[in-house]
């Protein structure tokens, strides 16, 4: 593969992430309904809540890899793009979440940046990295709750800890009510002072979940897994079942941990880490049974990436579909919007027909473009200058 040659597969999975983001997000969004719509609300949160999430951030690990290894073959330095490329995303991140109410872009860019750090390390390294960033807000949890026995006592510490839980849940009933509010001003300030109160948290200084999805995607590509498929097929195989085995064993320990817990509150915070996987078993590893289907598909035959190509032509604008979504959703389905309602089937629907038209805009966009407007304008950033825009023909399928 040529240093600067699009990894087709890669987009098709953004494309597929966006798409299960879609249908969790109208999930979110809808309200009652029973039968049929309940049926749908399960098989959402079993089979598609955090798995697509998930998803995309392992593949923005790749996509930082994969610009580090072509800066490297061109021989240029890219430290400094890279983090003009953090800065930018860190706007379009301030924007998705003060202005529309979505998080995901500036944690992105928040752990993008120690993400440098990591990006010669050997594979075995990598795994290490990986297992201590998954597992650390399991160890974080005890050690506090250790200190906390030790420095304060049991019970004062206790007592701290349900003080601190009824304070944040006050909060967050606070800022629930704030959302609904048909004044955007009220809407929009209560996004801001939840920022401020989100990103001061404890959980928000742990590499637990988006920098172990980078660390996994900065892995899984030095390994060869995405441009050399076909030379790992054991090994996908292997992630396959693990990631159903583990959202099995996830399912199976949440629903039959022992109550009887341990009086010790050390031993019970212990338990209940050791309970959710102490981070490490998780349902949403059901994702690398999913990316490991598309793998596996497109190398056996290369024509799955045509068969596919409604996911690619989505993925390789990700970023443009993604805040379209985004404002979507808050324009239409809040008070301070049209305020409209659904049940899930009939927001499964609507997140049917807004991918369709995504993907319909996508492909009339990248016929005449070689970047999504968002994506043209990420890049100029990037490398601080206006990036070429106009090609005279559209790139074959495979290279999509």
């Amino acid at each position: 593969m040529t240093p600067e040659k699009r990894i087709g597969v890669l987009d098709v999975l953004r494309g597929i992430a966006l798409f299960g983001m879609f249908l969790v997000h109208f999930k979110d969004f809808s309200s009652g309904g029973g039968g049929i719509d309940a049926f749908y609300t399960k098989i959402v949160e079993l089979l598609f809540e955090e798995r697509f999430w998930a998803m995309f951030g392992i593949l923005f690990g790749v996509s930082f890899a994969i610009q580090f290894r072509r800066a490297e073959a061109r021989g240029e330095p890219y430290v400094a793009k890279y983090l003009r490329r953090m800065a930018a995303l860190a706007v379009f991140g301030f924007i998705a979440e003060a202005v529309f109410g979505f998080n995901v872009l500036l944690s992105y860019a928040i752990w993008g940046i120690p993400l440098i750090l990591f990006r010669k390390w050997s594979p075995r390294a990598l795994v290490v990295a990986v297992v201590l960033s998954a597992a650390s807000g399991s160890i974080y949890a005890i050690a506090r709750t250790a200190y906390g026995v030790a420095t304060e006592g049991e019970q004062a510490y206790k007592l701290e800890r349900k003080a601190l839980a009824e304070r944040n849940a006050s909060f967050r009933d606070a800022y629930n009510a704030a959302s609904n509010d048909p004044s955007y001003s009220k809407v929009f300030s209560s996004r801001l002072e939840h920022m401020r109160w989100f990103y001061a948290q404890p959980f928000s200084f742990l590499p637990v979940n988006t920098l172990t999805l980078f660390l996994l995607g900065l892995l899984a590509l030095r390994l060869g897994i995405f441009d050399r498929t076909e030379e790992h097929r054991r090994l996908i195989v292997g992630l396959m079942i693990f990631g159903l085995a583990s959202w099995l064993v996830a399912i199976w320990l949440s629903r039959n941990l022992s109550p009887n817990a341990p009086s010790s509150v050390v031993l019970q915070e212990a338990v209940a880490r050791v309970g959710n996987g102490f981070g490490l078993i998780r349902p949403m590893w059901l994702t690398f049974t999913y990316m490991g289907t598309v793998l596996l598909l497109v190398a056996h035959n290369p024509q799955w990436l045509r068969r596919l190509a409604l996911f690619g032509y989505t993925g390789r604008m990700a970023l443009t579909n993604y805040m379209i979504q985004i404002a979507i959703l808050d324009l239409v389905f809040t008070n301070h919007g049209l305020g409209v309602s659904i049940t899930p089937i009939e927001g499964l629907a609507a997140a049917i027909g807004l991918f369709l038209i995504d993907a319909a805009f996508s492909k009339w966009w990248l016929a005449r473009f070689q970047y999504g407007p968002l994506e043209w304008l990420w890049r100029s950033i990037t490398y601080w200058k206006k990036a070429d825009q106009l090609i005279i023909a559209r790139p074959p399928l495979e290279h999509i």
